[in-house]
């Protein structure tokens, strides 16, 4: 009888364990996948404040809220831990980001977020009280965006 219930145990041990491997397999994390196959996010210090110079540059307006700090190096962490955001690459070089991230502290009010692509287009804006959920709601509109532009 021993004998029968270890045998049963190392079957089910042996099929419990192919299925964790096989659903490892398939959720590979897309942070696996280049960062040049997937679409790349730049967070915005914060909001421009004129067009600039003639030479087309733009200025951007200081980038603490009310003396305090800024978000944006919490932003781009939490944009590395969120699932929702695992499909994006990081990156801090404006020029090479197909979506822009503006995302600000609404002192006391939650946080407003708004995407465009590279263009300059707003594809999506929102606002939520914490900031993680501001920057789940917005990789979900850039997902939403990319894919329907059929990437």
């Amino acid at each position: 009888m021993n004998r029968q219930l270890l045998s049963v145990a190392v079957v089910v041990f042996g099929i419990a364990f192919s299925l964790a491997q096989s659903h490892s397999d398939q959720m590979k994390n897309a942070a696996d996948v280049p960062s040049s196959a997937r679409p790349v996010i730049y967070v915005m210090p914060n909001a421009l404040a004129s067009p600039g110079s003639p030479d087309s540059s733009q200025v951007v307006v200081d980038s603490a809220h009310n003396g305090k700090e800024p978000q944006v190096a919490m932003i781009y962490q939490e944009l590395q831990h969120r699932k929702e955001c695992q499909a994006f690459a990081e990156n801090m070089i404006k020029d090479k980001a197909d979506y822009l991230l503006l995302l600000q502290h609404g002192g006391g009010r939650g946080n407003r977020w708004a995407v465009s692509n590279r263009d300059g287009e707003v594809i999506a804006s929102g606002q939520s009280v914490q900031l993680g959920n501001s920057v789940k709601d917005a990789c979900l509109a850039m997902m939403k965006n990319w894919q329907a532009a059929g990437h």
